[in-house]
């Protein structure tokens, strides 16, 4: 990883990273630059996104399905 920029791949990392914990300014900063520069990474953090919430979604109906079949 450079001082100011970082790859494709390690962009991918860090942005699957954060949605899982919070990044530290630097991760949050190369990140950052990395998106603003990359169409394709950005569209890879849209997709993580997306998931991420669709999932979320997901498993929120899932207990209140199991609530409501449980009363």
């Amino acid at each position: 990883m450079s001082i100011l920029m970082v790859t494709c791949k390690e962009a991918s990392r860090i942005g699957s990273e954060a949605l899982d914990r919070k990044l530290g300014f630097r991760e949050r900063v190369l990140l950052r630059m990395h998106l603003a520069l990359c169409e394709g990474c950005r569209r890879v953090d849209a997709q993580y996104r997306f998931l991420r919430r669709a999932m979320s979604e997901w498993v929120e109906s899932s207990f209140e399905k199991d609530a409501a079949d449980q009363r």
